[in-house]
């Protein structure tokens, strides 16, 4: 195997001590400046990427060159940092995963991956273009860093990545999603458009469409075990823990399977099978519009399997602490499904153990109360199985699943803002796009703020900036422009 890399990013990369510091600071850079489109000032850069203002000004103007013309970062000394993109040209993750290939890193990791130890220590240095007590020097440094998450490192006379075989097929898979994240297929022995194939057939007998990202990651996927598979390297799935031959997708994975077994000429032995199957029914995907399965008819199929008591339990869990959770047939299905999949995972716990969400930092602060929430009916549910695992990546799935059910009641709110006219109808504007159309958010200026008053508009419920005496109607208190915290109590106003 290996990449042809094409790029007009040439970022400056020291091979120091963790995955290259360049690449990750100027990522993190490019990251932040593309989240609003404001001036950064230095000291909000400072303390997001832990560097001095001299090391930023630096990074923007090395950046700066090496940027595609439709993406620029302007800097002046008393606003900051602002970057500029247009709308329809590349986007900031597609430049980051082309600076990814261009690592020091990123390269050492594909020699390894691709020669799997047919090169002497002499030999990968040179292909690196290094000495070798530089490659030792770094060899040493990514195995106390980047690479400790993942549970592997590099052995040093012939270099070779260690571990369990699926920390290393997760670890590459991982990778070369974020170095090819839009384009681009980096198996120069595997061809990109049979593989796509085989997924499309098995979308097209299920009647089901991945989404395109899914499609893509699930390709990686499977290029990786044939690759591994090639070599010998083989990985155990519990083949008791879940009832593999009588799930969805068992028979066109073993099609599958024989499709490329006749094509490369290779065997896979049952419990790598089983491990793709484990990945096309974990990508995501939906049914055709029109398709003749309906979510009642999907509901249906789990009544005899073993997740049907496990998701009535949480189902039973759920309604106590969210007694207005809008518990429809999709819901109800969404939840069968996550537990299939937890089941899943559980057969799979080595996998399981190391994987993560990219949405995961972002639920724990954007839906806080819930995610923590949903720790405590997960360790209730636990206590009646107590066998199955789960992790973070998980939680945040049940986070997502149990936000956008939530059914909030159509409520009338009195904004009281102790400010000037204008501040008052922006700050009920904010509040209006943040909540939605449940809330009517009513700014009239009235002679008295009693509980008759309240009672004569048919307010529901007061939000306030100052302290307020009612006691018919709850008075939420926020500041003068709402913090995330005063929405989120909003929120709850319209649950109740």
């Amino acid at each position: 195997m290996g990449i042809g890399l094409s790029s007009n990013i040439q970022i400056k990369l020291k091979s120091g001590g963790k995955m290259d510091k360049g690449y990750k600071l100027a990522s993190q850079l490019l990251t932040l400046l593309d989240t609003e489109p404001r001036w950064f000032t230095f000291a909000e850069v400072e303390k997001s990427l832990g560097v001095s203002d001299k090391t930023i000004r630096k990074m923007v103007e090395e950046i700066s060159k090496q940027l595609p013309p439709d993406i620029t970062i302007e800097v002046s000394r008393g606003k900051g940092a602002f970057l500029r993109r247009d709308g329809r040209g590349k986007t900031i993750s597609e430049v980051v995963s082309s600076m990814l290939r261009q690592t020091t890193f990123y390269r050492l990791m594909n020699l390894l991956f691709t020669t799997d130890g047919r090169f002497s220590v002499e030999e990968l240095a040179g292909e690196m273009f290094m000495s070798v007590s530089s490659l030792k020097k770094l060899i040493v440094q990514l195995n106390n860093n980047d690479l400790k998450p993942y549970k592997l490192h590099i052995t040093y006379s012939i270099p070779k990545i260690k571990g369990n075989e699926l920390n290393i097929r997760y670890f590459y898979w991982k990778l070369y999603c974020d170095a090819y994240d839009f384009t681009g297929w980096p198996f120069a022995n595997i061809n990109f458009a049979y593989i796509n194939q085989l997924i499309t057939n098995i979308e097209n007998e299920k009647n089901i469409v991945y989404f395109i990202n899914s499609k893509r990651k699930l390709s990686f996927l499977l290029a990786i075990v044939v690759d591994r598979v090639t070599r010998g390297r083989c990985v155990e799935v519990d083949e008791i823990r879940y009832a593999w031959e009588k799930g969805m997708f068992y028979l066109p994975v073993r099609a599958l399977a024989k499709s490329l077994e006749d094509e490369l000429s290779i065997e896979f032995p049952k419990s790598e099978i089983f491990f793709m199957q484990s990945r096309v029914s974990l990508s995501q995907y939906h049914y055709y519009e029109g398709s003749e399965m309906t979510p009642l008819k999907e509901v249906e199929v789990y009544k005899d399997k073993e997740d049907y008591p496990m998701g009535n339990l949480l189902f039973t869990i759920l309604a106590k602490v969210y007694p207005n959770m809008d518990m429809e047939e999709r819901f109800i299905l969404e939840v069968y499904d996550f537990m299939d999949k937890l089941l899943m995972d559980n057969a799979i716990p080595e996998w399981m153990m190391i994987s993560k969400s990219n949405l995961s930092t972002y639920v724990q602060m954007e839906c806080q109360q819930i995610y923590q929430e949903l720790q405590d009916c997960m360790k209730t549910w636990n206590e009646a199985y107590p066998l199955a695992l789960y992790n973070e990546f998980h939680l945040t799935k049940l986070t997502l699943i149990v936000r956008s059910s939530l059914r909030y009641k159509r409520k009338k709110a009195f904004l009281v803002i102790g400010e000037e006219f204008s501040i008052r109808h922006y700050i009920a504007d904010l509040i209006k796009k943040e909540i939605g159309d449940q809330l009517i958010v009513n700014t009239s200026i009235m002679k008295g703020l009693t509980d008759e008053m309240v009672q004569q508009h048919h307010i529901d419920f007061v939000i306030s900036n100052f302290p307020v005496a009612l006691k018919t109607v709850p008075v939420v208190t926020i500041s003068t422009i709402p913090s995330k915290r005063d929405l989120d109590n909003i929120r709850k106003e319209l649950l109740l």
